[in-house]
């Protein structure tokens, strides 16, 4: 989402209340105020708007292969409006509050992703469904996306109970994952099923993981802390890269990770690793490069801060380099970053939508990048991409027919003797 896109909402837009990380984690006790798209005259009672509405069931069992939306059993009232119009008032200690910021993040994730696209994202599910419905609370320690709806549980207490602390529709990082999906499949699509495959399902799930990192880089305060905690040395484990965080040493995934195609099994989560780190090591990649140009760094730093774990290099004194490079020029790192933001947004976007997911391969995803790239940059990181993908193992199978050399006569044609 651009600078002034931002800066419209916060004239014409509605203001929520959004934990950028779970409230549980230090730092992230307070609650940020953020802006969606949709005026306070257009959001309904719920909230509700034209894409999305909210039900707070009473008593609900999950969504199965057996039910469908839409939710027609019992539910509390809908969540009201102050009297400005906005939503910002409500206690974060209420049960309304959980309703009012499961909608802001949903919307607001919608908001970034349409504004990289360029256009409005049409759901998949619109044949059945015009909107989306979201149920914030239901009483179980798990969350699901389907076709036209998100419902959102509890985390679990270290017995496996059902901690009610901890509900995730708080949990931006998670919501926003979740719309991922419903991003792709409206995008890309879903494969024949002759056509399927093992990487169909691992880029979803980095996809989803990719949404989150991106959408949560949009809260003032994660960037500021992210930078102030790294001094701009984004290859080291940070609040960034830990999408779905549980406590301060326990997360879903992480987007850093040193994963490779012959390090991992073919289930989707543990799949999607190395496409994710491919595309994390990018966006570092692109991010030190706009440090670099600006002055911020040396080209030398850049290099020796991108190694892998058994390569002999002194991570404190890089560390200790980023962290004299950063003093005093904090809003430049800011800027830098929030660029290197928005060209990965930009670029997922144009790929995305350029996509098919009939035979998908992480290979595909990675020239889909490239040539998306060239639209967004002119081509300016081909070698960033092809370098990031190469060290993941991610290529073209050898078998591929890609591989095939053709002759003169394999082609119908004949030199002259």
């Amino acid at each position: 989402m651009s600078i002034t896109l931002d800066q419209r909402m916060a004239q014409t837009g509605t203001r929520f209340l959004i934990f950028p990380q779970p409230r549980y984690l230090p730092f992230f006790e307070e609650p940020e105020v953020v802006y969606v798209s949709v005026p306070p005259q257009e959001i309904q009672p719920g909230p509700a708007d034209d894409r999305m509405y909210v039900v707070d069931a009473v008593n609900k069992q999950p969504y199965s292969f057996f039910s469908q939306p839409p939710y027609r059993g019992p539910a509390n009232p809908p969540i009201m409006p102050g009297p400005d119009g906005h939503f910002d008032h409500l206690d974060v200690n209420n049960r309304e509050f959980s309703c009012a910021t499961m909608y802001a993040t949903v919307r607001r994730v919608l908001d970034i992703w349409e504004d990289y696209f360029g256009r409005r994202i049409e759901w998949h599910f619109r044949l059945n469904y015009q909107r989306l419905e979201l149920i914030p609370l239901i009483t179980w320690d798990n969350a699901q996306s389907g076709y036209g709806f998100l419902e959102f549980g509890y985390g679990r207490t270290p017995a496996g109970g059902i901690d009610r602390t901890r509900p995730y529709c708080q949990n931006f990082d998670v919501l926003a994952h979740e719309l991922g999906h419903s991003i792709i499949f409206a995008e890309v699509g879903t494969p024949n099923i002759n056509a399927n495959t093992d990487e169909y399902g691992g880029f979803h799930e980095s996809a989803g993981d990719l949404v989150a990192m991106i959408s949560s880089l949009h809260f003032n305060k994660l960037v500021e802390r992210l930078l102030e905690n790294t001094k701009g040395n984004l290859f080291t484990t940070n609040e960034l890269n830990r999408i779905g965080e549980l406590s301060e040493n326990r997360q879903i995934r992480e987007l850093f990770n040193y994963e490779k195609m012959s390090t991992v099994s073919q289930e989707p989560h543990e799949l999607s690793l190395p496409l994710t780190g491919a595309i994390f090591d990018v966006f570092v990649e692109v991010f030190q490069r706009e440090l670099v140009q600006a002055g911020l760094i040396s080209e030398e730093l850049a290099r020796r801060s991108f190694h892998a774990p058994d390569e002999n290099e002194d991570d404190d004194a890089i560390q200790a380099e980023f962290t004299t490079a950063y003093s005093g020029k904090e809003e430049q790192f800011k800027d830098a970053l929030f660029r290197a933001r928005d060209y990965l947004g930009a670029v997922l976007a144009e790929a995305w939508n350029q996509l098919s997911a009939n035979n998908l391969t992480y290979a595909r995803v990675g020239l889909q990048l490239m040539n998306s790239d060239v639209t967004i940059s002119g081509g300016e990181y081909q070698n960033v991409i092809r370098d990031c993908f190469a060290w993941r193992e991610i290529s073209l199978p050898a078998n591929s027919v890609a591989f095939q050399i053709r002759r003169l006569d394999d082609c119908g044609l004949m030199s002259y003797h």
